[in-house]
């Protein structure tokens, strides 16, 4: 992004908050595939990364008015998308209803002798973990998250996230590893 494009769109931020409809027009042109890609870096989800950007859109328009024009508009409306996206996903976590334990299909009543035995291996490791463990390693390797947005989703720190995956992560590994301790005796 050129600084001319930087200078535009915080040109455009400040006619919004003006009541200019064109200047909304002339962001999106400028601003609106980067604030999707950032959306479905977030989400995941096509359909839901652009309900996002339009969310975003909204945001943008009532909060215009508290932007400071000598800053970064770019980098201000990026996080607006970010924030969004975050919320849709918070939004979808609380409508779900599933036990994170349907994720690794832990509660299936299915026969183990069915599956392979490396399924049914990590069914039984996963088994040891907590509820927080669980949903941290769920959204590392299923989500995607960064430790930053794990933190952020479930409302706890950094640090907590990152030591619950490394426990999370020995206590598979122990178990998947033919380690003495199972998930029976209190990994």
């Amino acid at each position: 992004m050129t600084d001319e494009m930087r200078a535009q769109i915080n040109i455009f931020i400040v006619q919004i908050s003006q009541g200019n409809t064109y200047a909304l027009e002339g962001l999106s042109r400028l601003v609106s595939a980067r604030m999707l890609s950032i959306a479905l870096s977030v989400v995941k989800n096509r359909a839901t990364a652009e309900d996002v950007v339009q969310d975003s859109f909204l945001r943008i328009v009532r909060s215009a008015h508290l932007f400071k024009p000598q800053t970064n508009g770019y980098a201000w409306i990026c996080k607006i998308t970010q924030n969004v996206a975050l919320n849709a996903l918070r939004a979808e976590s609380r409508r779900r209803s599933e036990n994170i334990d349907d994720y690794f299909n832990l509660s299936s009543d299915d026969d183990v002798a069915e599956q392979s035995s490396t399924q049914a291996m990590l069914k039984q490791a996963m088994q040891c973990l907590t509820e927080f463990e669980k949903r941290v390693i769920y959204q590392k390797y299923f989500m995607d998250f960064t430790v930053r947005d794990s933190a952020k989703s479930l409302g706890k720190s950094k640090s907590a996230v990152q030591r619950a995956i490394v426990s999370a992560e020995e206590k598979i590994k122990i178990y998947l590893t033919g380690g003495t301790k199972s998930p029976n005796n209190g990994l």
